[in-house]
């Protein structure tokens, strides 16, 4: 850099010239003029792009999951529908116990001594009940059975047999049904 006076040679970080003492002023050297898109123009393009691609794979991956959480919890339903069963016959057995031999004429007989209170169906809005049969109606040489409301997904009872010892329910069966001295069966149907 030269002295714009004197035109003489400035050393490298000079406030002056040392042959003439002007004062130099130091300009910065012009930016060769940008090139391209500006920097948040592409950010936001990148970020575009990233929601493009995510929210599909997300929507498939939803699609995939939800009907299996669905069926996970009717599943569970069934399995607290079938405790709910096998803990009314217990009590229904104390019952007869404590009454020698002789069986309910309905459910809210065994409460509070034998149940604290009559469980509900799981699953809808709380007020399905439990139906109590004495004798029994499936299988006439049972003593008693007791029935759910039928509000249970028929597919998560394919599992169940079809009265004791019966073909499995594969989706067919209705009400669960604990019967008297042969377990949890499925039936098809009216009660």
């Amino acid at each position: 850099m030269t002295c714009a006076n004197c035109s003489a040679e400035l050393p490298d970080g000079a406030n002056f010239c040392p042959k003439c003492g002007a004062i130099v002023s130091v300009q910065p050297a012009a930016s060769a003029p940008s090139k391209g898109m500006p920097r948040w123009l592409i950010i936001t393009l990148i970020a575009g792009a990233v929601l493009v691609v995510s929210v599909p794979v997300l929507a498939i991956v939803a699609a995939i999951l939800i009907p299996n959480f669905l069926h996970a919890r009717d599943e569970s339903m069934v399995a607290a529908d079938e405790s709910n069963l096998k803990q009314i016959a217990v009590a229904v057995e104390r019952y007869a116990v404590d009454h020698n031999g002789a069986y309910p004429d309905n459910l809210p007989q065994l409460v509070p001594k034998y149940l604290i209170k009559l469980p509900a169906v799981p699953g809808g809005d709380g007020t399905g009940a439990y139906d109590y049969h004495h004798p029994a109606s499936v299988q006439p040489d049972a003593k008693y059975e007791i029935w759910d409301d039928g509000s249970m997904d028929p597919t998560t009872l394919g599992d169940l047999p079809r009265g004791p010892g019966g073909r499995p329910c594969n989706g067919d069966c209705k009400y669960v049904v604990y019967v008297a001295n042969g377990g949890i069966i499925g039936v098809s149907g009216q009660r």
